[in-house]
């Protein structure tokens, strides 16, 4: 009785270090880690996903759309040559644009949306007819529109954009990557180190963005931001694959300078880890230690228990074997 008692309180201790270990995050199939999901009891407790707590500084993280608002153009930024411009002069002419915010260290949704644009690029050349135009268009890289990639680090080395601006061009067909080359511009801080211009050109069109010193990263939306040739904001596009039909409309329509309703599901390039709260993790610490304490009170008083109950029962009775002893 006493060794089965034993046993049962072992398993309920152990039972209790369990309760407090931390619930950690799992990504979704495409990669993301989903707070909304609902948990099966079987997993309420083990992979539970903790949301942001309020204070996280990527909470705020997103995109307030500012159709019709204008960017700055005269902040001024440096090529991926090196040239010091300024935004009006890299918008200048009769294309409209669109403009994206990545940085090269992104460790995820920077390369899967630009990836997602640049492999779509090819299918815009193919001449369609477009509702409005009186004739089958198509849309070239550098004829009929531009891109301009704006980097949110602000010291970004300018090598390193370099062989992100190649590494995209490079996977266009080769008759369309000299004008790809003229028609998509990346751009680093003027000065390295100072973000202000970056920060200016991104709040004019409402996008969100925050450096966690504690990861090392940028948390950011990805969102394609269409801009009139005057650079008024026409369009936001979310996610990272571009239907040819709707990048089509997007383009034609800013080039008219016609405002439409946005399209697609925001992405936001971010994880939060709980074991990365100090507070949290020395919680988790304290709590694992009571347990593991009360695991070893528990076990030493059951073994009290049973040695107690050992000593305390009486001695056999002695056993007669002489004359009058009955069998």
């Amino acid at each position: 009785m006493a060794r089965s008692g034993l046993l049962l309180g072992a398993i309920l201790a152990l039972g209790a270090i369990g309760l407090v270990s931390p619930a950690r995050a799992h990504p979704d199939a495409d990669g993301s880690a989903s707070i909304n999901r609902r948990l099966e009891p079987a997993e309420a407790i083990s992979d539970q996903i903790l949301p942001p707590p309020p204070t996280f500084k990527a909470n705020d993280v997103g995109v307030t759309e500012h159709l019709g608002g204008s960017v700055p153009l005269d902040a001024e930024f440096r090529t991926q040559d090196g040239k010091r411009v300024r935004l009006g002069e890299v918008l200048a002419g009769d294309i409209p644009t669109i403009l994206t915010f990545n940085y090269s260290d992104c460790p995820m949704l920077c390369s899967l949306q630009l990836n997602g644009l640049s492999a779509m690029l090819p299918d815009l050349t193919k001449k369609a007819p477009m509702v409005g135009a009186d004739k089958d268009i198509g849309f070239g890289l550098g004829t009929s529109y531009r891109i301009v990639t704006i980097d949110l680090e602000p010291n970004e080395a300018l090598d390193k954009m370099t062989r992100m601006r190649a590494r995209y061009v490079d996977r266009l067909p080769e008759s369309m990557r000299e004008t790809a080359r003229a028609g998509w511009t990346f751009l680093v801080a003027a000065t390295p180190g100072d973000g202000a211009a970056i920060r200016r050109v991104a709040d004019a069109v409402g996008f969100t963005y925050t450096y966690l010193p504690e990861k090392a990263e940028y948390a950011h939306p990805a969102a394609l931001i269409f801009l009139s040739t005057t650079g008024t904001v026409t369009r936001y596009v979310y996610g990272i694959d571009f239907p040819v039909a709707m990048m089509r409309e997007s383009i034609f329509k800013a080039g008219l300078a016609e405002a439409s309703s946005a399209v697609g599901f925001m992405n936001r390039c971010y994880h939060f880890d709980p074991d990365a709260n100090s507070a949290t993790h020395a919680g988790v610490m304290a709590m694992r230690i009571a347990a593991a304490g009360f695991l070893v009170l528990l076990i030493a008083g059951f073994a009290i228990l049973h040695l107690m109950r050992k000593h305390a029962r009486p001695a056999s009775p002695p056993s007669f074997s002489g004359p009058g002893a009955h069998s």
